[in-house]
């Protein structure tokens, strides 16, 4: 627990009612911190949906900033917006911001060293910007991004957080800053895996007898590697094996998925799911035999759903990534990681796995409070410092 009573305010670049990996990290990390000490989470109206189940923020109080939205990133509105983030940054102990957030992060780390307040930049990932990242116009904004948003953000910020060294050191950004990087894990959340709704019951598809089940949860975006893994559950399926994939999440690369699965004559070996209710998610991960995230760039560090699949005995594969590598075990029982991209490999890791059935026990999960509580500790130390982290 922190001894400086003064406020923490927490940057995010979107609302609670949005639902990715960044968001759930932020909001979990905040909620649990302010358990302990005042916190004040500034975000934006970019994607608020006042009707949606958004994550818990607990005792923190909430200030949404008007936005728009530009390559999928939100971009502040008005000086109304600025002077209000920037007020809440001056009147602060310290700042935690989570990045990539274009010019926002820029000037909230420049503010934040004006007037000698200790400010922590997590980060997430490499940005890309839009749907398609590999298009001209998208690359030429991510190269003048970084530049001119990410470079003077990571310089002035008084430490930076990544989930996994490796990742920190893979990353063509990030490296460059190697001397103030901490590594603190990514937890999960327990209490929402194991929580039981009837009505969520119908979100779990039965079983059929003599089936294996692979599971993808998440984001349905192309750096997940969903259409190498359908190919691979196509390779497995043409050589007579009874398995079948289902996909749960929503996202802008669904119909191209859809497609993909059509044309290549998988109709009834893969199954799209939608949104997956909270409730309904420890029961589907404990319904699948293996769960699968290949991910294929470093716009992801470490897959949370392999993290909660293994709470429940629930043998994973993922791809040797630096981030996941690092946090996700590849002994042939609990886990197995391939080369991203590579479709012969993924394919024999899942039926490596399927083989090997379960591995017997759970994998004991690193919680959300215990990541709280490591930031709470560089925060505490920051502060105490005057802003001066220890190697």
């Amino acid at each position: 627990m922190s001894s400086v009573s003064g406020p923490l305010t927490v940057v995010v670049p979107m609302p609670p009612s949005y639902r990715g990996g960044t968001e759930e990290y932020a909001y979990q990390v905040a909620r649990h911190c302010a358990a302990s000490r005042p916190v004040r989470i500034l975000t934006t109206s970019v994607r608020w949906d006042p009707g949606a189940s958004g994550l818990s923020v607990g005792a923190a109080e909430v200030t949404r900033l008007n936005a728009r939205e530009m390559l999928d990133r939100p971009v502040l509105r008005g000086r109304a917006a600025w002077r209000t983030l920037r007020e809440a940054v001056e009147g602060s102990s310290v700042v935690q911001l989570h990045m990539p957030f274009p010019s926002v992060e820029r000037r909230v780390t420049a503010w934040a060293k004006a007037r000698g307040i200790p400010s922590v930049l997590t980060y997430h990932m490499d940005a890309q910007f839009g749907e398609r990242p590999e298009a001209l116009f998208p690359r030429t904004v991510a190269s003048l991004y970084k530049g001119w948003s990410a470079l003077p953000a990571l310089r002035a910020a008084s430490a930076v957080v990544s989930n996994s060294l490796g990742y920190a050191r893979a990353s063509p950004v990030l490296s460059r800053f190697l001397g103030k990087v901490r590594v603190i894990y990514q937890g999960i959340d327990l209490d929402r895996l194991t929580a039981r709704d009837p009505a969520s019951a119908s979100a779990v598809p039965a079983r059929t007898p003599g089936r294996a089940r692979v599971l993808f949860v998440g984001r349905i975006v192309p750096y997940k590697g969903l259409t190498y893994l359908i190919d691979a559950v196509g390779s497995l399926v043409r050589a007579g094996s009874e398995v079948e994939l289902l996909i749960g999440g929503k996202g802008p690369q669904l119909e191209e998925l859809r497609q993909q699965v059509a044309a290549r004559g998988l109709g009834g070996s893969v199954r799209f799911l939608g949104f997956v209710p909270d409730a309904a998610l420890g029961p589907l991960y404990e319904s699948a035999d293996v769960v699968a995230c290949p991910s294929v760039s470093l716009l992801e560090s470490t897959p949370i759903s392999l993290q909660e699949a293994m709470t429940f005995g629930t043998p994973v594969v993922g791809t040797t990534l630096a981030g996941t590598e690092e946090t996700i075990p590849n002994d042939g029982r609990r886990g197995r990681l391939v080369a991203p991209k590579d479709v012969t490999a993924l394919a024999a890791a899942l039926q490596e796995l399927l083989a090997a059935g379960r591995p017997g026990g759970a994998t004991p999960g690193r919680t959300w409070a215990d990541t709280a509580r490591e930031y709470l500790k560089l925060f505490d130390e920051l502060e105490r410092s005057g802003g001066r982290a220890s190697p």
